[in-house]
C-alpha cells in the first residue's frame, strides 16, 4: 500500500513538474525507469498571445508619475482680478420705511440706523441704491439675506454698474 502511494505521488510531481522551468531540477527517478519533465515555451514571433508585449511590462517595474503644468493656471488668475459687485436694494410700495431699515440692519450687521435710513430714501426716491460694494460671494450673501426679506434685491459687477444710486451721485457706500 506504501509503494503504490509513493508512486502516485511521484508520478503527480512528474506532471507538475513538467510545467515548471528545469534548469534547476533533476529529472526524478521512479523506480528503475527515468522520466525527464517536458519543458512547455510560447513562441513570441507569430500572432496572439503577445508574447513580446508581456515580457516588457514583466522587466518594467517602475513607477511613473504624471506632472502638470501649473503655469498656465497661474496666469490665467493674474490676468483676470477679482471684481467688486455691488448689492442693489430695488424700492416697492409694499414694505414700511422701518420695516426695511430693520431689515437692512439684520442682514448687513454692520449699517448704522442712519446709514439704512439714507439707503431707503435714496431707494424710495430714485428706484434703487447701491447697500454696499462686497466680493462676489459676500455680495450673493447679502442679496440673499435681503431677498429672504421680503426685499427686492439684486447685484451687479461694480464696473457696469449702470443706475441710480451708484457711484458718486447714489446712496451711501459701504465696504
Amino acid at each position: 500500500m506504501q509503494i503504490s502511494t509513493l508512486l502516485s505521488l511521484a508520478l503527480c510531481l512528474s506532471q507538475t513538474m513538467a510545467f515548471s522551468p528545469v534548469a534547476h531540477r533533476a529529472p526524478l527517478a521512479v523506480g528503475h525507469q527515468r522520466t525527464t519533465p517536458t519543458i512547455l515555451r510560447m513562441s513570441d514571433s507569430g500572432g496572439g498571445g503577445g508574447g513580446g508585449m508581456e515580457k516588457s511590462k514583466d522587466k518594467k517595474k517602475s513607477l511613473s508619475t504624471i506632472t502638470i503644468d501649473k503655469t498656465d493656471t497661474e496666469m490665467e488668475e493674474e490676468d483676470v482680478p477679482e471684481e467688486m459687485w455691488r448689492v442693489i436694494l430695488h424700492n416697492d410700495e409694499v414694505h414700511t420705511f422701518n420695516y426695511v431699515i430693520r431689515s437692512l440692519q439684520k442682514v448687513m450687521g454692520t449699517l448704522d440706523k442712519k446709514k439704512a435710513f439714507d439707503i431707503c430714501t435714496v431707494t424710495h426716491g430714485q428706484g434703487q441704491a447701491t447697500v454696499g460694494q462686497y466680493w462676489k460671494a459676500q455680495a450673493m450673501k447679502y442679496c440673499l439675506g435681503l431677498q429672504r426679506q421680503g426685499l427686492t434685491a439684486s447685484i451687479a459687477p461694480d464696473s457696469k454698474f449702470e443706475g441710480g444710486g451708484g457711484g458718486g451721485g447714489g446712496g451711501p457706500e459701504s465696504g
